[in-house]
């Protein structure tokens, strides 16, 4: 069984999402009876999609890194732990046999809990943000030795983050344009309950009057409105602070303009590259609705792909929002009480972070920039938390920039490890206490049966707030 979950993670390393996740949507349409050939066409334009996605985030993460490194040289920010990325988080979700096993048995149960009708989403076709959950797990293992309760914590995040994801489906699918589709990431997951909360109190507030998504700023400015040329303000905006020391230098307003010209491009090539991604998704929701109304699977259900957060990142209210958090987030981790984090690699990540308050303020910049400013804060102290033990927990895998980190007397952290809900159930789990467990665990129950009470008057909640517009059974009963 080792031989063959060391196997399964070998060939999700060689291959990655770019073909993993192509291979799997081929999988399900044949499942769902699509033709051969659009089920090909599908896969393949779902793997180009990606593999667009990734050359345009890797370009821009080269040129916004090294503004972002200036920005925290510039501000004197001195902490003990740093951040140093994704890539410290999955060593440790696969650094145990629970973290390798997960592969294969997270996917085994996300299906059996697909087709008990648990949930609507079908998680398989994002396995890769699974290192999201198993790092979890990973972590409680090395800590406890205890692999069932391991296990048990694993599943249970999974569960959660199920929950959440199909309580801002319609929102997120809606406002970024990808029908019957959800983006099933923990890590940005696990903080939508606070953007759910502080989208409500924001619009109780009135802020839902601010006209300040793209199109109402294109309205009132012009053609310096559309997404190329917000991208070539934002990065002027950008590299002006990651260069304030330097502007007085032909390198200093070089850079500036490179950030710019680079947002800008961003902006105008990406939701190119997102169309035909989700033109890979066109034959699958058909045929799975076809599909499926002959099946007892089917009956009263949409059927919900799981879709990777890169589907969202270019699009150009979260762009720009995500761009502009990022020298505020500096400012939250030089001032706010108890951070222990020097913020760095999250920085360019941040658009992909910003996803769940764009999508519920309907693009509304403003609003969702204030609310991605307040949950970062709480991310910022969740991985203040995290920062020592995670630290001696890669350590003891043997990762070397933890093993330099502890003799050091420093700590490092990936900001995967920020998720509030993920931590505070592995907080809960690492008490060992059966009351305060079962009190988690009830918690959960309560808030699942309530949704699959109220599924459909929360998200047609959720979309009056983003819309203003009553749903159309409301409309027809008044």
């Amino acid at each position: 069984m080792d031989v063959f979950f060391a196997g399964l993670k070998s060939f999700f390393d060689a291959f990655g999402n770019y073909i993993t996740v192509p291979i799997i949507i081929y999988i399900i349409c044949r499942i769902f009876k699509t033709p051969r050939k659009r089920a090909f066409q599908s896969a393949v334009l779902v793997g180009v999609g990606l593999k667009g996605m990734a050359f345009i985030t890797s370009g821009f993460g080269g040129v916004l890194t090294p503004v972002v490194q200036q920005m925290v040289n510039n501000s004197g920010l001195n902490r003990p732990a740093l951040d140093i990325g994704w890539q410290a988080v999955a060593a440790v979700a696969y650094s145990t046999q629970i973290g390798m096993a997960f592969i294969g048995i997270g996917l085994l149960f996300q299906i059996v809990f697909w087709l008990c009708k648990a949930t609507d989403i079908f998680m398989p076709s994002d396995l890769w943000n699974n290192y999201s959950i198993s790092v979890w797990g990973s972590m409680f293992f090395l800590l406890t030795q205890n692999i069932w309760m391991a296990f048990l914590l694993m599943i249970f995040i999974n569960m959660v983050t199920l929950l959440i994801a199909e309580s801002i489906q319609k929102r997120w699918s809606t406002y970024y344009h990808y029908p019957s589709c959800a983006m099933t990431a923990p890590h940005h997951n696990g903080d939508a309950p606070m953007y759910l909360v502080l989208n409500i109190l924001f619009s109780k507030m009135g802020m839902d009057k601010i006209k300040a998504n793209p199109q109402d700023i294109r309205k009132k400015i012009g053609f310096m409105g559309e997404p190329m040329y917000i991208g070539l303000i934002v990065g002027l905006i950008l590299g002006v602070v990651g260069n304030f020391t330097q502007l007085n230098s032909f390198a200093g307003w070089g850079s500036i303009a490179n950030v710019a010209v680079t947002c800008a491009a961003v902006m105008a090539i990406f939701p190119r590259i997102a169309g035909m991604f989700a033109a890979g998704f066109g034959a699958l929701t058909e045929y799975s609705r076809k599909t499926m109304a002959k099946t007892k699977y089917g009956k009263d259900r949409e059927f919900i792909v799981a879709v990777n957060d890169a589907l969202g990142y270019g699009e150009a209210a979260t762009l720009t929002t995500g761009l502009l958090v990022i020298p505020f987030a500096l400012l939250v981790a030089f001032v706010l009480p108890g951070n222990l984090v020097i913020p760095l690699m999250v920085l360019p990540s941040l658009p992909y972070m910003v996803e769940v308050p764009v999508s519920l303020s309907n693009g509304n910049i403003v609003k969702a920039w204030l609310m991605a400013i307040i949950v970062f804060s709480a991310k910022t102290l969740m991985a203040s938390y995290w920062a020592a033990t995670f630290t001696q927990v890669a350590a003891e895998v043997g990762f070397e920039a933890a093993t330099q980190a502890v003799a050091g007397g420093t700590f490092i952290i990936g900001y995967i490890m920020s998720n509030c809900t993920a931590g505070l159930i592995t907080m809960a789990f690492l008490t060992m206490n059966p009351v305060i467990i079962a009190l988690t665990v009830a918690v959960y129950v309560v808030f699942f049966v309530l949704f699959k009470k109220n599924k459909v008057r929360f998200q047609d909640y959720l979309e009056f707030l983003a819309t203003g517009k009553k749903p159309e059974v409301e409309k027809a009963a008044a």
